[in-house]
């Protein structure tokens, strides 16, 4: 082979093996962005239940108050008196 061939073909194998890494990267990066996608997704639906789910508390406290509110004023009254001797220390 001559010198002219044996650099062409240098260049060749060189111009595909860039092509090589830059579809390796393209890869690679496009595998990132659906686990990041996923991973967003997954906490957006997580914020949604817990979300929910204080909504039902805070529902079932209200509920409570209401038919209890004797007992849930004088529970507020000794949580309050409690910490207030906690705090105040």
């Amino acid at each position: 082979m001559s010198q002219n061939a044996e650099n062409e073909a240098l260049k060749k194998d060189i111009e595909q093996l860039r092509n090589d890494l830059a579809a390796l990267a393209k890869s690679y990066k496009a595998a990132g962005e659906r686990q990041a996608e996923a991973g967003l997704d997954s906490a957006r639906g997580k914020y949604y239940e817990l979300r929910d789910e204080a909504s039902r508390r805070t529902q079932d406290v209200g509920s409570e108050i209401e038919a209890r509110p004797f007992t849930s004023v004088m529970a507020a009254f000794g949580i309050g008196l409690v910490l207030g001797k906690l705090l105040g220390r």
